[in-house]
Parts: structure tokens; sequence; C-alpha cells
């Protein structure tokens, strides 16, 4: 009897090796079988095995055979079949005679006894190794501990994981240290090829999350090993849950295209198409949106979109936060979803992590959604909340409104006073945003302008001798725009040899650099004193091709917003063919706009001021 318990043992985890041939049916009898406890329901979970073993077709047993036949010797094809023949009948006689013995009581108590001892040893042993991998501090712990034990596919697929976890938070200098510990490890390449060995056979779970991992941890794309995996992911598709697609899902959108990317991303389009209607999930439906990205036909779109529509009443404010992500990398702008979950985010800001604020702002442009509710609550969130954010992070909230053309009054304010107490706070990408966004969004802080811009130029000034041409012209562009001249940036830009660098530019670079160079030209010309020489270069180069003046749109908002066409004028000449779209002149407080005919006799000159620069930006 001892001999029959410890071969129907065997062939318990010969099976359990090929359990993905046999089906869910036996995958589930192995973990009720195994997990048993009590002597009683080992005795009826014995039984039920005994007969379900008896019940398996010849060939899934022959299957099962051939796969564990790698250590014996390459037999001749015919050889091979009368073996796997006679081994499955012997099998099948083992079974029947152990299935009969199964009704005497005394027989089954020491049976059953001796089957859990076996089980036990094997959870203790499980357990142990378990607990010692909770123990690891960084990923070679994890390879020091696989080389002095005999690890299966679950270690196999948790050590991956474990390694991972343990360099996710690290820095990146920390992060290539461990990673280049790790690969040089003598056992990496060991746990590499049982993973590669193994992978047919995992569970479905530990085949996703090992694909994961592995690419998590730097291994590159086109190795044999993550080759392997995403071909077996395919081969596997159609026997994973709704939650291993999420993760395949997840990991496919780091990848790049290839071959095999793109065959299992084809064939899981497939599925998830099939299987939306079922699936409740929201970021399992968020995962699969960001997966196939904008390159999903327009009627999976529509599918996605309807899923979601139906579980809105679930939507929590994560999930809310993480929509405007999803949709964004499906470039797809649904009003109704993004309504829904502008709403959660303003009725649950407070506490919303910085960098999920700037994802939801960056979507926001790229769908080109507007809602200046949402703008505005984020506005003030960070306004009433400015103690959390360092001046580099309220830069970068800044620069996601300026995406959007929204300008946070406020805000820009408070930033304004800090860039004037601590203007070395600021490194040039800083400074360059700052300008960039204060220029277009036309914003004048409410005191101390002037001390404001002389902060951001004697800032600049420190980066003089390392900038570049092209910085350096943003730079005094933006300054220009915001009617303040900065003499050394300006000094340094007119130089002929750096105008030459700029001009030579070619394509698209070179028109920008020109348009550019066309506006700090205006602005010398409105705000430069009389003094001021500028260089020949700057009259010699002409734009390649000339600006359109005609904007309809403008000149609709200035006739609302003014009343009547004389308070401005359209297409003003410069000298050198240069001209002005618009001009609206106000008084000397810059409070009211006066009819152009009221400021023509040049006796009034000196009272008024001219409120055109700020309109030359695109």
């Amino acid at each position: 009897m001892n001999n029959k318990v410890g071969y129907l043992l065997r062939t318990i985890r010969h099976l359990h090796v090929c359990g993905s041939k046999l089906g869910p049916s036996f995958r589930t009898a192995m973990r009720t079988y195994t997990l048993g406890i009590s002597r009683r329901k080992s005795a009826i979970q014995s039984v039920n095995l005994r007969r379900f073993l008896l019940n398996v077709p010849p060939w899934r047993l022959e299957s099962s055979l051939r796969l564990l036949s790698q250590k014996v010797p390459v037999y001749s094809k015919e050889d091979g079949t009368v073996q796997e023949q006679n081994a499955t009948k012997t099998l099948l006689d083992e079974h029947v005679q152990s299935s009969s013995s199964a009704l005497d009581p005394l027989e089954e108590d020491r049976s059953v006894v001796e089957e859990n001892l076996v089980v036990k040893s094997g959870r203790s042993q499980l357990q142990q190794f378990f607990d010692d991998l909770k123990k690891c501090t960084s990923p070679c712990d994890v390879l020091d501990l696989v080389s002095k034990s005999a690890i299966s596919e679950k270690h196999c697929s948790n050590c991956f994981t474990t390694m991972w976890m343990l360099t996710k938070k690290l820095s990146e200098d920390q992060k290539h240290y461990e990673k280049q510990l790790m690969v040089e490890h003598p056992a990496f390449m060991q746990l590499c090829q049982r993973l590669m060995q193994e992978s047919r056979s995992m569970w479905c779970d530990d085949l996703v999350y090992s694909l994961h991992a592995v690419l998590k941890l730097g291994v590159p794309q086109n190795t044999r090993l993550v080759q392997t995996l995403l071909r077996v992911c395919q081969e596997r598709l159609n026997e994973f849950d709704d939650r291993c697609v999420s993760v395949v899902a997840t990991t496919l959108v780091t990848m790049e295209k290839s071959r095999n990317v793109d065959v299992l991303q084809a064939g899981l389009q497939l599925l998830v198409e099939q299987r939306i209607p079922k699936i409740s999930n929201i970021f399992m439906l968020q995962s699969m949106m960001k997966c196939f990205g904008k390159d999903a036909p327009l009627s999976l779109k529509r599918k996605f979109e309807d899923r979601v529509l139906k579980e809105l009443d679930h939507l929590t404010p994560v999930n809310a936060q993480h929509m405007f992500s999803a949709l964004a990398a499906m470039n797809y702008c649904s009003m109704p979803i993004l309504d829904a979950s502008s709403n959660k985010i303003i009725e649950n800001i407070p506490g919303t992590p910085f960098w999920q604020l700037i994802r939801v702002l960056k979507s926001c442009s790229i769908l080109q959604y507007r809602n200046v509710v949402l703008y505005s609550a984020i506005a003030n969130y960070v306004t009433s909340a400015i103690y959390m954010w360092d001046t580099k992070q309220i830069v970068l909230f800044l620069s996601a409104f300026e995406g959007l053309r929204f300008r946070p009054v406020e805000l820009m304010d408070i930033l304004a006073e800090k860039v004037t107490s601590h203007p070395e706070s600021l490194n040039l990408k800083d400074i360059l945003s700052v300008l960039r966004v204060y220029s277009l969004l036309n914003h004048v802080p409410k005191c101390q302008n002037q001390e404001f811009l002389e902060s951001l130029n004697g800032a600049l000034n420190k980066y003089l001798t390392r900038i570049s041409n092209v910085d350096l012209l943003k730079a005094v562009y933006s300054f220009c725009i915001l009617e303040y001249l900065p003499q050394p940036a300006l000094s340094q830009l007119l130089q002929e040899d750096n105008l030459n660098e700029l001009l030579k530019s070619d394509g698209l670079n070179k028109e920008q650099n020109e348009m550019m160079l066309h506006y700090v030209n205006i602005c010398l010309e409105l705000d430069s004193p009389p003094s001021f020489t500028k260089p020949a270069t700057m009259f010699i180069k002409k734009l390649s091709s000339p600006l359109v003046s005609d904007l309809p749109e403008v000149r609709e908002a200035l006739l609302k917003l003014l009343g009547d066409e004389r308070m401005f004028q359209q297409n003003i000449q410069l000298p050198h063919d240069y001209n002005i779209d618009f001009e609206i002149k106000m008084d000397a407080n810059r409070k009211k706009a006066l009819p152009v005919t009221e400021v023509d006799d040049p006796a009034d000159a000196p009272d008024i001021q001219r409120s055109t620069t700020r309109s030359l930006k695109n």
C-alpha cells in the first residue's frame, strides 16, 4: 500500500507540472487535495482525487508523461510510443487497485496519514522559503537564497517579483547599482533559465507577473527570456482571467514594437473585445485602454466608453484621476466620462498626489478638454496648500496651466514673490519656464513687477557664459513680451556671430528663430531708448514668409470687449517692413482705453502709453 501511495503522489506531482494541459478542473482538484487539513476531509478528498484520476483520458496522461521524459534517453519513435503506452497502462492499473482499497476504512486511514505527512513536509519547506524571501533586502539576497534552495516555478515567479519590488523604490543611481550586481550574480542566469523552462507549466498569474517583473528589472526586450515569455503568453492567452489580461496589457504599454509584441497585442485585442461587456473592474478597463492606445479602432474605443459609462456609479477618486490618462492614451475625448471624472476629482481634491494632478492637467491638454471649474479647483488647492510645494513644483503646475491657456492669478503672484525673494532657487530650465509662462499668459504681478523681472534678469545673467543661443533668444523674446529689455542678455544675443548662427538653422527651427527675432525687433522699435543702436544684421534678415495679419477671431473679440472699432487699430505699419496686428491705446494709468482719434495730437503723447507689445505672441 505504501508503494501505491508513493506512486500516486509522484503521479500527482507529475500531473501538477502539466496542469495547464489538464485544465482548470484538475487544478481545482489539486488545490483542494493539497490544502486538506482535517482527517475526514482528507479521506473524502483522497477518494475524490482517485476518482478524478480514473476519469483522465489516456491521451492526457501520455502528453504529461512525455513532458516529464527530459532526462530519459532518446528513443526511436516506435520504441517511445510502446514505452508510453505501457507506462500509461501500468499507471491506470495502479489507480484501479488503489481505488478498490479506498472502501477499507483502516487502509484509508493509514493512507491519509502518510499523504498528510508528505503534504505537510512540502508545505513546511514552501513556507520556509517564503519566510526567507520576505527577509531579503536586495536582489542579491534573493539570488543567494535561490543558490542554496531547490526552487519550483512558484518560487521562480516570486523571486523575480520580489527583486522588482525591492528595487522600484530606490533612487535611479541605486537602481543602476543593484541591477548591475544582480546581473553579475551567478544565480541570476540559473534563475532565468529556470523561468524559461517552467514558463509553459506555470500558473497563468505567475507567468504574467514574471514577464512584468523581468521587464521592470531591465532585462532587454530582445533577449531569449523575454521573447520566450511573450510566445508562451500568446499560446496561453485564452486561459487568462481578467486580472492576467490586465497585467499583460499594463506590461505591453511599456514595450517597444516587435513581432511578438504585435502578435500578443492583436490576440489580446480580440479577447478583450469579447470580454468587455463582462468586465466591471474600472482599473482593468483603464489598463486595457492604455495598452491599445491611440491605434485602437474607433469601434473598440466606443466599446470601452460604453462599458465605463455603465460603471460610473462605482467610480472612485483614484479611478477618476487615472481615467484622464487612459483616455489621453487612446486620444479619445469622451465628454460624459471626463465630466464625471472631473466632478469626482473636485469633490476629493485634498490630498491628491502632485504627479497625479500634473497628469490630469497634461491629459486635458492632449484631449483639448476645457473645464475651467476643474482648473480653478486645482489652482485653488495648490494655492491653499502652498507650503506643501517647492518652487520647482509650482513652476511645473504653471507650465501645465500654460498648456491649457489658463491663468491662475493668485498662484502666479505667489510664485513672483518667491522668485523675487529667492532667485537663486531657480536653475536655467526653471528661469526659461517662468519667463515662457508669464509672457504667454500675459501676467503682470500685482506688486513688485519691476523687482520680479530684475530678479529673473539677474538669475539669467549667471548662465550667460554657458547658455545656448536658442535658449538665449527664447529668454530675450519672453522678456521683450513682458516689456522689459534685459541689457546683458540682449547685447549678447545681438552679436553678429550669434545672430548668424540662429539664422543658419534649417527647417522649422530657422522659421521659429526668425519669428522670435522679428518680435524682438518690434519691441526694440517700441521700447528701446533713443541711445540704443541695433546691429545692421537685424535689418538685413527678413522673414522667410510674410506674417498673416487677417485675424477675424481676434477682431471679433476686441469688438465685444471694447464695443467700438474706433477703440483699436489693425495692421499698424512700422519701419523696415514690420507691422503690428492690433494696437490699443490707454491712459497713463492703464485703466481706460481711449479712441484712436483722441490721441493723434502729439501734445497728448507724453500722457499716453502703448499697450501693444503683449499682443505680439502667436
